[in-house]
């Protein structure tokens, strides 16, 4: 059944949390976007350059969520303004869900984001450092607008979290701090791998382990998508409820398309936009 936009739009806000999801991520700095490998920046274009190369928003008729992230650490006011300048010129010809995030440490930054374009908000480091303002946040946008983002990385097999772009190393115990997060009034986790992000080997499917099966918040992987492959590999997982890629060069071809169809012919629950 053929869908339009609008109805796309209406489909995908809908069924998001009992669909597999494709999201596509964004990273935005100083009126750039970058790709990312192992969290190390490389600058590729402004938002001309994006439109212009990527077809952005054709692009995203494949996907169901788009993320963008403001990447830098401490963003000051002109940051915030800058970024948001960017998301309204970009989001002009999207009609999926937008999850913007990048320094969202408490409530009224937070309302900036709402007030931006957020359909959800993307939250790293206030999970470690100001928990109580994500209850705030979720208390009047609710639970579903908030995602968790954790960055991690394997160390002598030991998963070490960190926050502040990954710069700052979090003293925690991996599993207590999932434990928290499901108690915490927050919609989903996103677990982002350091050590996979950017290589285009494939998403870490080896996290899942530290998921119990009764575990009550969807949980997406984030970090080695290169392939449309990786998608079907990972999303036919129960533990897993979508998959992240903010790889530029592979996915914004044909690239999400194929991935798409490749979940679809696979038979994993997915919404068909065809």
């Amino acid at each position: 059944m053929y869908c339009s936009i609008v109805e796309r739009y209406q489909i995908t806000k809908t069924f998001m949390l009992y669909y597999k999801r494709i999201i596509y991520c964004l990273y935005f700095k100083d009126n750039f976007f970058y790709l990312s490998r192992n969290f190390r920046l490389q600058k590729v274009g402004d938002l001309n350059w994006l439109i212009k190369n990527f077809g952005f928003g054709s692009t995203t008729n494949y996907i169901d969520e788009l993320m963008i992230v403001l990447v830098k650490k401490n963003p000051t006011n002109d940051d915030f303004n800058n970024y948001f300048k960017n998301v309204e010129n970009l989001r002009k010809n999207i009609f999926i869900p937008i999850v913007l995030g990048g320094g969202i440490n408490h409530l009224n930054i937070a309302k900036k984001f709402f007030e931006n374009g957020a359909d959800k908000i993307s939250i790293n480091t206030a999970c470690y450092e100001n928990k109580d303002s994500i209850n705030e946040i979720a208390d009047i946008y609710g639970s579903q607008a908030i995602s968790i983002m954790l960055d991690y990385k394997k160390t002598d097999n030991k998963v070490e979290l960190y926050s502040d772009c990954g710069t700052k190393f979090q003293e925690i115990n991996f599993a207590k701090h999932l434990k928290d997060m499901e108690n915490l009034n927050c919609g989903e986790i996103i677990l982002n791998s350091i050590d996979n992000d950017g290589n285009g080997a494939g998403l870490d499917i080896e996290i899942l382990k530290y998921i119990k099966d009764d575990y009550s918040k969807p949980i997406l992987l984030m970090g080695g998508a290169g392939k449309p492959e990786h998608f079907s590999n990972i999303l036919k997982n129960i533990k897993v409820s979508g998959a992240i890629t903010a790889n530029l060069f592979n996915f914004l071809g044909s690239g999400l398309n194929t991935a798409r169809k490749e979940l679809i012919e696979n038979k994993i629950d997915i919404v068909d936009f065809k």
